[in-house]
């Protein structure tokens, strides 16, 4: 009589190897829920994840430093993006302008528009954090702004750029639980043309204009027709009196430079 072959299910080796691999599922998604969702209230910063990026080629060389203490500058920075049909038109404007500015991207608006990020920073433009699905911060619990934050984080580092290192809050609103949730530098501004309640665009050249000073923070937004159908008559004019930088160069900031910063 044959000797009959144990059943692979009825294998103590076969529960083993089973067992070790749910662990080790179980693992991972833990880890993964940690890192997108946080682990709760902290009291320090939140440390950023910037060791898992691949950065993109850059097809131009990389700026040049600028020293906006010794020559007159302004800091264009635009919100809310990105856009598949808006941004891209003012990255044209920007860039037949030869002039750079910082955007403030929501991370919920970002897959899809991987493409937009990586045209952002080959040639130049500073990303920003600008929450995950823009909601009024300080009316969430530390854990909710924890994983405004990261989410957003991780998503920008997908789309094959570095993690930003500004936080840009929705509506400027900041109390002592962003402050400890955030461990980015906090980049507010100092001059909203309100380009996001009209559609005049002479009336958003106008107030941009007029609140133009040498070392300030210009608040727009890169998601309405109107704001890119002002950009080539407002950097016409602007390029006459300043040089227009990203907020980082304008204010000379470090990587992950804590603070809340408006202009100079």
């Amino acid at each position: 009589m044959k000797q009959e072959r144990a059943r692979w299910w009825t294998c103590p080796q076969t529960w083993l190897i089973g067992a070790v691999l749910a662990l080790l599922l179980v693992g991972a998604y833990g880890l993964q829920r940690y890192m997108i969702q946080g682990a709760g209230p902290v009291a320090g910063p939140v440390p950023v994840i910037d060791k898992m990026v691949s950065q993109a080629p850059s097809t131009k060389p990389r700026p040049q430093p600028v020293d906006c203490a010794a020559m007159p500058c302004l800091a264009l920075t635009f919100d809310d993006g990105p856009n598949p049909l808006t941004t891209p038109q003012i990255l044209s404007a920007l860039e037949a302008a030869h002039v750079r500015a910082t955007f403030f991207v929501v991370g919920s608006r970002v897959p899809g528009n991987e493409a937009i990020l990586r045209r952002m920073y080959a040639d130049g433009f500073e990303i920003g954090n600008h929450s995950w699905s823009h909601p009024d911060l300080t009316k969430l619990p530390a854990v909710q702004v924890h994983e405004q934050v990261i989410r957003t984080q991780l998503v920008v580092m997908a789309a094959g750029v570095p993690p930003p290192t500004l936080f840009r809050p929705p509506y400027g609103a900041v109390n002592q639980t962003v402050r400890s949730q955030v461990p980015l530098t906090l980049a507010l501004w100092d001059e909203d043309p309100e380009d996001w309640k009209t559609a005049d665009v002479n009336q958003i050249v106008t107030k941009t204009l007029a609140a133009a000073r040498p070392g300030r923070v210009v608040d727009m937004h890169d998601i309405y027709a109107p704001t890119v159908q002002a950009m080539p008559q407002l950097l016409e004019k602007l390029k006459s009196q300043y040089r227009l930088v990203t907020m980082s160069e304008l204010l000379n900031l470090t990587p992950g430079q804590r603070g809340e910063f408006f202009g100079r």
